[in-house]
């Protein structure tokens, strides 16, 4: 099994160090708006690569800006649609105050995405912080034996209906769409291995019974969730943070109050609009209701 990266043995420009008091993930020290060269794209890359997740703190991105900023660690969306304010008081802002479970972003289709940044431009102290889990870490701390049975496994997963629990099959809707994917998945270039399920919608475990299934994500969870190596995310304006969609989940508690506005840029091959065009009428039906509301 290929092992993390060493820090120490990544050559950088950029000063960077392990966030203070968390399992995994990095702070690097580095202006975003800066252009880079080759070698500092590639040094930026490895950072990245080292546990799926790198903090960058005081900047001030345009929407142009942070969409090349995250150029530098894979092929960026560019389109409005996979680019968002996320925020619970912006009048074009997308998720409002609801809690969101544990998730990689759209699981639930052929190539989900790779990664995933949100900017801080407004944010008042407290207000619900993002919690990341890694997959990379979940899947190195399970006993040898486990590690053995659950690769070559394969999970199905689904659009999230549940909200409050886990979906299950029974709750999907006629046409939901859903796919299938390896439960161990390997990071590209370096094949260290994560696991790639998770408690929003990941639905089962491919030739299990509900029973089996159930029981085995169970066990998974206790090591993906487990409190002590969930890293919690308190925003300060101006904070970035960029991770691996694929082996990094995050979450967040119900906003209650303040302000948080976050940017929202997507690294991905392919949009969910280009893999379910089908869905498009019924995204611009929702924002044409929305604009007429606000």
């Amino acid at each position: 099994m290929p092992a993390a990266i060493e820090l120490e043995k990544i050559a950088s420009p950029f000063e960077a160090w392990p966030l203070p008091g968390a399992p995994f993930g990095l702070e690097v020290k580095v202006d975003l708006s800066d252009p880079f060269g080759p070698a500092e794209k590639e040094a930026l890359r490895r950072l990245y690569q080292h546990d799926g997740l790198i903090v960058v703190r005081d900047q001030k991105l345009s929407m142009d800006q942070q969409i090349e900023a995250c150029a530098v660690f894979g092929p960026v969306l560019r389109g409005s649609r996979e680019n968002y304010i996320v925020s619970n008081v912006h009048k074009d802002g997308l998720l409002g105050t609801r809690e969101l479970l544990f998730h990689n972003d759209v699981p639930y289709v052929p190539a989900p995405y790779l990664g995933g940044s949100l900017h801080a431009l407004e944010v008042d102290e407290g207000v619900s912080a993002t919690r990341f889990a890694s997959g990379f870490e979940a899947y190195e701390r399970l006993p040898t034996d486990l590690r053995k049975r659950i690769d070559g496994l394969n999970a199905l997963h689904v659009r999230a209906r549940a909200f409050t629990r886990r979906t299950r099959l029974t709750d999907l809707l006629p046409s939901d769409n859903c796919a299938v994917h390896a439960l161990v998945g390997r990071q590209r270039d370096t094949g260290r291995s994560y696991i790639f399920a998770c408690l929003d919608m990941t639905a089962c475990l491919i030739g299990m019974s509900e029973q089996e299934s159930d029981a085995l994500l169970e066990v998974l969870f206790s090591y993906l969730y487990a409190d002590a190596r969930v890293y919690e995310h308190v925003w300060r304006p101006g904070d970035i943070v960029i991770w691996d969609n694929l082996a990094v989940q995050h979450a967040r508690k119900a906003i209650a109050g303040g302000t948080r506005t976050l940017q929202r840029v997507t690294i991905a091959e392919y949009g969910y609009w280009d893999q379910y065009p089908v869905d498009l009428p019924t995204y611009d039906a929702l924002h044409e209701v929305k604009n007429q509301v606000a």
